[in-house]
């Protein structure tokens, strides 16, 4: 009988630590679906987000270059001006907009939202306080992702600038009633999935990984846990149990979930808490079941033994091989219960026994199939991620074919190079768009012995700065080509009263942005002289290996000045052989570096073309674009790029007749 026995013992075993596995096997594979769940359901949060603030970030952007450049040019007395009525000033939301002021020790020291005044922003963590250094020393506009504002439990989207002085930095917040939904949503799915497993109390989501800050404020960051957080920031996942005001012990487990574009924190920690007192108890519970049957099958089969050992011996013969199958698996077997001795009553214990052990069994295999349940929704959410992908995919092939085509169209009007050489056999035309299409572009037109050259920078660049060249480019065919004019100085003055006109607004006062830069110069062929004006563009002359600068006017085309008015001049330039004319657009030298921190400045330029002019101007373009490459590196490039350059060589050319002159014939 002694088989029978370690059989006992070693199948009591067996099921106690099969049944403790996957038990623990379980709970590591929730926790995993969970995090995993809401990792997903974090991005997905993100990306929304993302979607609602970009309309918000170009409004936000426009407010506060205003405030910098038309509100605190002088930070002498910006700690005590009226910001709300500033902000009435300039027609923002009162329930949507808040204005803050910060020192450089991080303190705000002026603001519309009172909660915050005195506020120590480096105290909200070594990411936050870096990054406003960052803006400090950077001395630019810059607006991080959606942020939750504790005080009033929103969600809150903010931009920073510093002011011209360094002095202080400007700060706007804006709420959105989208994210507020969005807010509301997070919140109720976090406290809806403790509903659905037993164990699990709660799910956590805390901001700033580095001084954990919580989404649902009613669920604090345990003290005696922020030790965790440097381990937690190196990848590890870290489970902790916690007594609860004595009443018992929860187990914590948290994730580091890092953010793929740190600016204000370095990512985000998930926290998910489980009550194990139910498990244990059942654990327990098992246990004792298991030892309980275990030893009284043991008497049993002891009494039996010593006090019929030879009647026994067939029926516990029959046990032994029906254990023996169980014991393989085959939980169906059972031991014959007829008669009414103590072997029937042994057998009827041992069913019993092995019925619990049978629905142990299928318990697990529903657990089995509720994992499985689970990875196919999980399959199926992921399946439905790689959709959306293929439809953001599709939109941006979309978006990329129709910018080629109105590159097409844009490339078709303007004038080709080619007939730009017949007129000025040393030549180059050097354009470069930041986005396939320009709002850079060049024009010219002869009109009997006098050639007029254009060299156009519009507002924006892309798909608004291409409409605005089109515009410009028709205007200046219709002056030039069927009002003869060819004066630089009135040219520019009929181009800004055109383009006002077509952009008119409602309101005639309100300022406008719609317009653009452009230098002109009008060749006499016969008296070798250049007439030239510009809006804000100035030309160079390369002389005798000198360059010499020449400016034009400090008002643009198509904006509105109220009460001025704008004033166009020329400058009578007298041309010698071999003299070199560059018209240009200001995104070459506006073009940061590699590292971000310098622009290639009018000063390189004009070194440039001073070191190139000793060169064919057809090898030019050439050095051109391998210098702006070098100086680039792997940087964005950031605006639309325009380089003219002529040679004038006094040529007999021969005279040409307009329509007004065939006309008058």
């Amino acid at each position: 009988m002694l088989p029978v026995i370690m059989g006992l013992i070693i199948l009591a075993i067996f099921s106690y630590r099969n049944t403790r596995t996957i038990l623990n096997t379980n709970n590591l594979t929730e926790q995993d679906f969970i995090y995993e769940e809401i990792k997903s359901f974090i991005e997905l949060e993100l990306v929304a987000l993302s979607i609602i603030e970009e309309p918000m970030e170009q409004q936000m952007h426009n407010y506060s270059e205003t405030l910098i450049e038309d509100y605190f040019k002088n930070t002498q007395n910006i700690e005590n001006l009226d910001l709300l009525q500033i902000r009435d000033e300039l027609e923002m939301d009162n329930e949507l907009f808040d204005l803050y002021v910060i020192n450089r020790d991080g303190i705000v020291v002026n603001t519309t939202f009172k909660e915050d005044l005195y506020i120590n922003f480096f105290s909200f963590g070594y990411a936050h306080k870096n990054y406003l250094l960052d803006i400090f020393a950077n001395k630019k506009f810059d607006s991080p992702r959606f942020f939750f504002e504790h005080k009033t439990k929103r969600y809150k989207k903010y931009c920073y600038q510093p002011t011209n002085d360094g002095k202080y930095i400007i700060e706007i917040g804006l709420y959105s009633a989208q994210a507020d939904k969005i807010y509301n949503y997070t919140i109720t799915h976090l406290g809806e999935i403790p509903q659905k497993k037993p164990n699990l109390t709660s799910v956590d989501i805390f901001f700033y990984a580095d001084k954990p800050y919580p989404l649902n404020l009613k669920r604090e960051f345990i003290p005696a846990h922020i030790p965790l957080i440097d381990d937690l920031l190196h990848g590890k996942m870290i489970t902790i149990g916690h007594a609860e005001n004595g009443s018992g012990h929860i187990n914590y487990t948290y994730f580091f979930l890092k953010d793929l574009n740190p600016k204000i924190f370095s990512g985000t920690i998930i926290r998910i808490s489980n009550d194990p007192a139910s498990q244990e108890h059942f654990i327990r519970k098992e246990k004792l079941k298991i030892s309980l049957v275990l030893l009284f099958s043991l008497l049993l089969v002891f009494f039996l033994i010593y006090n019929r050992a030879k009647a026994i011996v067939f029926p516990i013969y029959d046990l032994i091989d029906k254990t023996k199958i169980i014991a393989n698996g085959n939980y169906r077997e059972r031991v014959n219960e007829d008669g009414h001795n103590e072997i029937a009553t042994l057998s009827k214990n041992f069913n019993k026994m092995v019925n619990n052990i049978e629905e142990r069994n299928n318990e697990i295999e529903e657990q089995s199939e509720f994992l499985y349940q689970v990875n196919r929704k999980l399959n199926e959410a992921y399946k439905l991620l790689d959709h959306q992908k293929n439809l953001l995919e599709n939109k941006q092939d979309d978006l990329t074919a129709s910018l080629n085509y109105a590159h097409r169209i844009q490339e078709s009007l303007l004038p080709a190079p080619e007939e730009f050489t017949e007129l000025f056999p040393e030549s180059f035309v050097y354009i470069l768009p930041r986005d396939i299409v320009s709002g850079d572009f060049y024009w010219y037109s002869k009109i009997n012995n006098q050639i007029v050259v254009v060299a156009s920078d519009c507002t924006g660049h892309g798909v608004p700065g291409a409409f605005m060249s089109m515009i410009g480019m028709t205007i200046l065919h219709h002056l030039v080509n069927y009002e003869y004019i060819t004066d630089p100085a009135l040219i520019l003055s009929r181009l800004d009263i055109e383009i006002n006109d077509l952009l008119v607004y409602k309101n005639h006062h309100e300022q406008r942005f719609e317009g653009m830069d452009a230098s002109v110069c009008t060749i006499d062929l016969d008296t070798n002289e250049m007439k030239f004006a510009s809006a804000q563009r100035p030309i160079m002359l390369l002389r005798d290996g000198k360059a010499i600068t020449f400016k034009g006017s400090i008002y643009p085309i198509g904006e509105y000045y109220d009460n001025i008015q704008k004033i166009f001049s020329n400058t009578t330039i007298p041309l010698l052989e071999n003299d070199s004319v560059y018209m240009f657009s200001d995104g070459y030298t506006s073009q940061f570096n590699e590292t971000g921190e310098k622009k290639f400045n009018f000063g390189r330029f004009r070194q440039l073309l001073t070191d190139i002019n000793r060169r064919p101007l057809k090898e030019q373009p050439v050095i051109i674009q391998r210098t702006f490459e070098a100086w680039k590196g792997n940087s964005e490039q950031i605006d639309d790029i325009l380089i003219v350059g002529f040679k004038y060589n006094k040529l007999k050319h021969k005279k040409t007749y307009s329509a007004k002159d065939l006309l008058e014939d």
